[in-house]
């Protein structure tokens, strides 16, 4: 198991209060911290394609879910990193907030319209 993949799986946990990336709330455990974090993505090789979560770019699940190897492991991720300040997560919810029902909100995060992004390093 990639460094990355362990401390996503120890430092996540699920949670009403947790970041929303549509399919449920992930909440930052056991002291997760923005550095250990980029440290773990830093030394993961992606497992079907490239991708560096950091470098400004906007990055779906679906890419990191290419990347991690599971799209499950991928949203885990992306919450992860807006819990511990690395990046703003860009969803149906966060772009406009209230103005979507929750089933379009739900038919749009199926087509992959879960994103993140980081500054321009």
């Amino acid at each position: 198991m990639s460094k990355l993949i362990d401390y996503i799986t120890t430092h996540t946990g699920f949670a009403e209060d947790g970041s929303d990336v549509i399919f449920f709330k992930v909440k930052a455990t056991n002291d997760a911290t923005a550095t250990e974090l980029t440290a773990a993505i830093a030394s993961h090789q992606g497992e079907f394609v490239d991708c560096n979560p950091l470098d400004g770019n906007e990055h779906n699940y679906l890419e990191l879910g290419g990347w991690v190897g599971d799209q499950g492991l991928a949203l885990r991720l992306m919450g992860l990193g807006a819990q511990v300040g690395l990046w703003d997560l860009l969803t149906p919810r966060t772009m406009m907030p209230g103005l979507l029902p929750d089933d379009l909100v739900q038919k749009m995060a199926g087509m992959g319209m879960i994103s993140i992004q980081t500054s321009k390093p």
